[in-house]
């Protein structure tokens, strides 16, 4: 029988390699069919569902159809936090992704709202003058870049540098 994990893993690498080629498609039937025997072996709120529905939003991101992104990339929050709790690293990285499409589709209220959410995150998870900080950080600045509001997006630099230049110094990675 085919309803074995092993499978369903197997097919999330196929997925994966398939995906690394720009073959959506295919990447996207084999990402389906893993996410189906995990669901039916595991549960719908297991972190191994939420990997597969995160590779899902990605092929559907990548692939330009930024309505199904955006509902896998929500389905991904829900089973993260079910199976994981609100503040986890994998619930920051899906809601800066989740953040990209909103950007995307100049849905500037829903982009800073994930980004903030992402950012509160990884502040409690990796702490102040962690590089995930300054990378989200530096997402903020840019999207307020972009909006044209230059006091606010040169804040959100200046601390990204300062994380930065401190995490140079302690050698930190």
């Amino acid at each position: 029988g085919g309803e074995h994990l092993e499978v369903a893993s197997t097919l999330n690498s196929i997925g994966l390699v398939l995906f690394k080629q720009d073959m959506f498609d295919l990447a996207l039937g084999a990402f389906m069919e893993s996410l189906r025997i995990r669901q039916s072996l595991l549960g719908k709120s297991h972190r191994d569902v939420a990997i597969i529905m995160y590779n899902i939003a990605t092929v559907y991101y990548e692939r330009g159809d930024e309505d199904e992104a955006i509902k896998f990339y929500e389905e991904t929050l829900q089973v993260e936090k079910a199976a994981l709790g609100a503040d986890h690293k994998d619930i920051a990285l899906t809601l800066k992704h989740l953040g990209q499409v909103h950007q995307q589709r100049g849905e500037l209220v829903e982009t800073l709202n994930c980004f903030q959410q992402a950012l509160e995150i990884e502040r409690k998870v990796h702490g102040n003058n962690s590089i995930n900080v300054a990378k989200t950080l530096n997402q903020i600045g840019n999207f307020h870049l972009q909006k044209g509001e230059s006091p606010i997006a040169m804040r959100k630099f200046a601390e990204s540098l300062r994380i930065y230049k401190s995490a140079d110094q302690s050698g930190a990675d």
